[in-house]
């Protein structure tokens, strides 16, 4: 899970996975792990190194990478 510190991150990492081709969800933050923006990325844990690249890419605001 992709952690942003604003919505339009969350929103810009979206479409960069959406171009890379990696599956995810847009969902809401739970209220455990962060309460900036409110959104996060959802992701299965084993194409963490290619979101990871996605996201380094850009520059998004990227909080954190978690895993649930």
């Amino acid at each position: 899970m992709a952690l942003f510190h604003s919505v339009q991150g969350a929103l810009g990492a979206e479409k960069l996975l959406v171009a890379a081709g990696v599956p995810h969800k847009l969902i809401a933050v739970p209220r455990h792990l962060s309460s900036n923006c409110g959104f996060c990325v959802r992701f299965d844990w084993a194409s963490r190194e290619t979101v990871e690249r996605v996201l380094s890419a850009a520059n998004l605001g990227v909080e954190g990478i978690v895993e649930l």
